[in-house]
């Protein structure tokens, strides 16, 4: 008797907590939860123009409203990523594998990346290659360095990372097409980089610093190249020319975001900006709508509320342009000439693109996992005097 009452007061206080939990999860998020279902509903509908793709999107707003606002979420997962620590677990395993999380023998956190055919996205890209040929315009696809390096990083010898593979096919297949390649891995290799150094320890992207250096490497390969010299005096690609500031242990990136801060630690995060007079216009187009803000490069480009935000949670990394859009239109005021640049990206070039800017009258950034039009049809409308690939992953292709 004793037992069956200890379980039903188990159960009961499992019932509150669930549905306190509930409560405490969808009260005070409520117009955030409708913000979300409303914009899953809208692109549920645009992938599917029918009730299928409708109730699809809806599903999928509910879910991510609600597990973005759940109750307790970040204490959750720091305990769990600590109890996962203490096991000393190297693989922790997600719902969505690619979305695992390993740490390799250095203590930074990593994705795996699977296999791809990378076949059908060098075909676009020598289609891309020919237009621009037969308009005389230079075309760079800027390869940015992986975060598993060979000979560098071991993973667990369960995980096989096709990364590297996947690059270096990929390039191969480029090249064939006679696409001009800039590998900035095989770049750090001959500029001594620190390994470390290159990447946060809890988040997939480059650095700050590492993304302004790559800057300078693309800049001067223009230079020996094409002949085109962006920056003549070495003063845009200059980094004590910059402000750093230096935010100490804030930033649990999109790794560490999965396994909590005691699991692989926390980042720094440094912000840079120019120390000299700019003056600039960027519009975002998102799916839903654009903005436009205007001022220096700090008041038009950089996010402050991702800088000043207290939760370690958030993405710091996005403080340049806020994260990733369809279409950000970037006017240079102080531009020295009326050269117009247009990027096709993943998010490794929101930094990137930042300081590119700084040397030309007008940059373009697309990023075709959102933008719905053509690339080629985009070139033709906006006539740019270079165009500039800027990935990482062949993942992030559309």
């Amino acid at each position: 008797m004793k037992k069956v009452t200890l379980q039903r007061v188990g159960i009961c206080l499992f019932c509150v907590t669930l549905i306190g939990g509930g409560i405490l999860t969808i009260g005070p998020n409520i117009k955030s939860i409708a913000k979300q279902t409303l914009s899953g509903m809208k692109n549920g509908y645009a992938e599917k123009a029918t009730i299928e793709g409708l109730l699809k999107g809806t599903i999928g707003g509910i879910e991510a409203g609600i597990s973005d606002s759940v109750f307790g979420k970040e204490a959750y997962i720091n305990l769990y990523g600590l109890s996962e620590r203490l096991l000393g677990k190297h693989y922790i395993r997600d719902t969505n594998l690619v979305q695992s999380v390993i740490k390799d023998n250095n203590g930074q956190l990593q994705f795996a990346t699977n296999k791809v055919d990378t076949t059908p996205y060098a075909e676009e890209i020598g289609q891309v290659n020919e237009l621009l040929k037969e308009k005389n315009v230079p075309f760079i696809y800027v390869q940015t360095p992986l975060k598993v390096i060979e000979g560098y990083t071991q993973l667990p010898a369960s995980v096989i990372d096709y990364a590297e593979i996947n690059t270096d096919t990929f390039k191969e297949q480029l090249e064939e097409k006679d696409v001009d390649v800039l590998d900035l891995r095989e770049n750090v290799k001959s500029a001594g980089l620190d390994y470390s150094t290159l990447f946060y320890n809890t988040d997939h992207h480059w650095r700050t610093q590492t993304a302004f250096w790559a800057v300078g490497e693309v800049v001067q390969y223009l230079k020996e190249s094409t002949g085109i010299n962006l920056d003549p005096n070495h003063y845009y690609t200059d980094s004590s020319n910059y402000e750093e500031t230096f935010y100490k242990q804030n930033f649990l990136g999109s790794q560490g975001r999965r396994v909590g801060k005691y699991y692989g630690g926390l980042d720094d995060y440094t912000l840079m900006t120019p120390n000299f007079d700019t003056s600039y216009e960027v519009k975002i187009t998102k799916t839903n709508g654009s903005t436009v803000a205007e001022g220096t490069f700090e008041e038009a480009i950089i996010k402050k509320n991702l800088l000043n935000a207290t939760s370690v949670f958030t993405n710091r990394y996005a403080s340049y342009f806020g994260g990733d859009f369809p279409e950000v239109a970037i006017k240079n005021k102080n531009a020295e000439n009326d050269f117009k640049v247009l990027i096709v990206k993943d998010s490794f070039a929101l930094p990137f693109s930042a300081f590119f800017s700084t040397m030309v009258s007008e940059t373009r950034m697309l990023d075709t996992r959102y933008y719905e039009g053509e690339v080629t049809d985009y070139i033709n409308s906006y006539n740019p005097d270079l165009v500039l690939y800027v990935y990482k992953s062949i993942n992030t292709q559309k």
